[in-house]
């Protein structure tokens, strides 16, 4: 069957068999769980997408659609314990020959693109346009627009924006059967029925592959201003959030939370030194500016943020600071944020948790979560970051000698984070999706009919499950 399926899929689209190329290609993007498949296919156009559905669909063969795999929950790969028979009824099918943006509308703030289009490469065309497309996140040089809206990626203006859900005006997705679903409608206002177009939107291929979208574009900030500010403690963080977002309204579009290890571990690992006396948490935050210079508030404003800060480090809540004094300087204190995954990766890894909670949870959420890891696990060493505007944090756990330690202790580890989390009413899978690494745990916390609705949609739209099997909801086909 194979040597049919393969012949068929050749046909179609452009195909890949050498086992070297398919070997890397279902290395997950943590690097820790190697799957098995027969074939990359690289389909060019919806046409091509479509015909290969059809034929997995007569085959009966698992389809697991990858963008950049980026994917920190093991989303888009296959799974590493396939019998022979199973690897060799799996097809990884890849969106990078999607890779056009169609259409950008200065009027309508619209953009036309393909799946397989990189999201740098998107944010660069809205710039061109005097626009920008507002989704920002580390992987960004490599992930795909497919795969940031199967995820619903979040990214560090959530707090303005929203996530991805929040950008997407239409779409088109090829369904199981090789169906094309047109949904591309570049309206804002739309209630002719059910919305279909946000059941795919962080599905994560399991209900259909999305070939195109058309996403919303945002005016450009005529300036911004980035600090980065030591907290006298923790509980700051909500007296610095509430006072800043009072001052600054809308044009507050980015507050992340910094802990000490995963800021010390980017210093070490890019040579450079701190830019003041560290504390235990740091905040980096973006004021954007937008309209005219016309009316000649800059200057009071400026004066107004900094009597501001004044305050807040007369009081202790702000112990030291950075105020960008250009967009040179905004995009270094960014790049310690952004090179956190990466310095961390390098330095051997933690076990990672995704997770959020409502905003005035959130530090007792990490006070409680940390000394319950301490008192089960003292080895531990918590590495915590995230976008606290938006509750949702990275809350990850390395060790004190070694990420070993973590490792070994996987299993706890992630039963202390989630259930502490699941108490303070929030959520195991903020922004990275369920995968394949938290579809137990999911089964484990979520709704009953909640759950069982999801399992219904699944049944309904991919009747035979061959859509990234195993992801978000197992179901037997």
């Amino acid at each position: 069957m194979s040597d049919d399926l393969l012949g068929e899929l050749r046909r179609a689209a452009s195909l890949v068999t050498d086992p070297d190329r398919v070997r890397e290609a279902s290395l997950d993007g943590r690097g820790r769980r190697q799957g098995r498949a027969l074939a990359i296919v690289r389909p060019a156009s919806t046409e091509e997408t479509a015909e290969v559905l059809k034929i997995c669909a007569r085959h009966r063969a698992r389809v697991i659609p990858q963008g950049g795999n980026t994917s920190n929950v093991e989303g888009a790969t296959p799974d590493p314990d396939l019998t022979d028979r199973e690897a060799a009824r799996t097809i990884l099918l890849q969106t990078h020959r999607l890779n056009r943006i169609l259409e950008i509308d200065p009027v309508n703030n619209t953009a036309v693109v393909e799946a397989g289009v990189v999201l740098a490469d998107l944010q660069r065309a809205a710039r061109e346009a005097g626009r920008i497309f507002p989704l920002s996140l580390a992987a960004e040089g490599s992930a795909r627009i497919g795969g940031v809206l199967a995820t619903n990626a979040g990214g560090v203006h959530v707090l303005r924006y929203g996530s991805a859900r929040s950008l997407v005006l239409g779409l088109e997705v090829v369904l199981a059967d090789g169906r094309v679903l047109n949904l591309m409608r570049a309206l804002r206002k739309d209630n002719s029925g059910y919305d279909l177009r946000d059941l795919f939107v962080g599905s994560e291929g399991t209900l259909g592959v999305i070939t195109k979208a058309i996403l919303k574009l945002e005016p450009a900030p005529r300036a911004r201003r980035t600090l980065l500010l030591a907290l006298g403690r923790l509980a700051d963080v909500e007296t610095l959030f509430t006072r800043l977002e009072a001052h600054c309204g809308p044009a507050l579009e980015a507050f992340e939370l910094i802990g000490r290890a995963p800021l010390e571990t980017v210093l070490s690992a890019e040579g450079r030194t701190a830019p003041f006396e560290l504390t235990d948490w740091t905040v980096l935050t973006d004021i954007c500016t937008y309209g005219d210079t016309s009316d000649g508030q800059d200057d009071a404003r400026e004066a107004a943020l900094e009597d501001l800060l004044t305050d807040l480090m007369a009081a202790g809540a702000v112990t030291a600071g950075i105020l960008s004094r250009s967009e040179a300087d905004a995009q270094s204190l960014w790049a310690l944020r952004e090179g956190i995954p990466g310095a961390v990766k390098r330095a051997g890894g933690n076990v990672k948790h995704d997770v959020s909670v409502p905003r005035s949870r959130l530090v007792e959420t990490i006070e409680r979560t940390c000394a319950l890891l301490t008192e089960h696990f003292p080895q531990c060493a918590p590495s915590i970051f995230g976008h606290y505007g938006d509750g949702n944090l990275h809350f990850n756990i390395g060790g004190v000698d070694s990420p070993a330690y973590a490792f070994e202790h996987e299993a706890q580890i992630r039963r202390i984070v989630h259930d502490a989390v699941l108490a303070a009413g929030g959520s195991i899978a903020a922004e990275h999706g369920v995968g394949a690494m938290k579809v137990a745990e999911l089964e484990r916390t979520k709704d009953a009919a909640e759950l069982e609705l999801m399992r219904a949609l699944k049944r309904t739209l991919d009747p035979d499950g061959i859509l990234n099997p195993g992801r978000v909801v197992r179901v037997e086909p």
